[in-house]
């Protein structure tokens, strides 16, 4: 069935992105494996998003730290994306800020991403959307690592309580965001239980997981291949 391209102006993803500077970004991997090769990694993991979901039915935008790198940031992930600043002091309230940027543009969906799963598939984006305009109020993707690499509302919906005073970087954050959603009523979709990228381990389940699959053919899987060799 064709997509309806009527739809792309009305929902919205967020993705929350880093300028790639040797010691900024991927801080447990770089303790492994240094800083160069963690920048250039994270490097590759937004370009592999961007370009797996740049085509899709919705407007992507591009929200970037820090502010006094934007045009490093352009230069290195392209000119023909929309960019805005993150703002706020913490993780929690950049996310929430994000939100509000999208909906005060009337969005009526808004799903954020994060820039450590380069393999999010489009279709979860779709399924995601798709809940969201049948009728769930919420979305969540679990990562394994007791996170979530997706969360989205509707504009309805958004409830900004949920990143205020939440404990980032426990393993208690996916749980603890659904308790809270559950506390306001929420109709809340769970999307597959996913990977972030953030130790060795995880490295050698990303290449284990894509030896023969259409994202095998990526930046982040040859640089990968190059440096590290290919997956027992």
């Amino acid at each position: 069935m064709a997509l309806d391209h009527s739809l792309k102006s009305d929902r919205c993803l967020a993705v929350m992105a880093r300028h790639p500077e040797p010691g900024k970004v991927k801080t447990r991997l770089a303790k492994a494996y240094g800083d160069t090769f963690a920048a250039e990694l994270y490097g590759y993991f937004v370009d592999d998003l961007l370009e797996a979901l740049a085509p899709g039915n919705f407007h992507l935008e591009i929200f970037f730290t820090p502010i006094e790198k934007e045009p490093d940031i352009r230069r290195r992930f392209g000119a023909q994306f929309f960019y805005t600043p993150q703002q706020g002091e913490g993780l929690g309230e950049r996310m929430e800020n994000a939100f509000h940027r999208c909906f005060a543009r009337r969005f009526s969906a808004t799903l954020l991403i994060g820039s450590d799963f380069p393999d999010l598939a489009m279709n979860l984006i779709e399924e995601s959307f798709l809940a969201l305009g049948n009728g769930h109020d919420a979305v969540l993707g679990p990562a394994f690592d007791g996170g979530y690499y997706l969360i989205g509302f509707r504009s309805a919906s958004f409830d900004p309580g949920v990143f205020r005073e939440m404990p980032w970087g426990e393993n208690s954050v996916c749980e603890k965001t659904l308790n809270r959603l559950h506390a306001c009523g929420c109709r809340i979709h769970l999307l597959p239980a996913g990977h972030d990228i953030d130790t060795g381990k995880d490295l050698a389940n990303l290449q284990a997981r894509h030896g023969d699959t259409a994202f095998s053919r990526s930046r982040t899987m040859a640089f990968l291949r190059n440096r590290l060799g290919s997956a027992p």
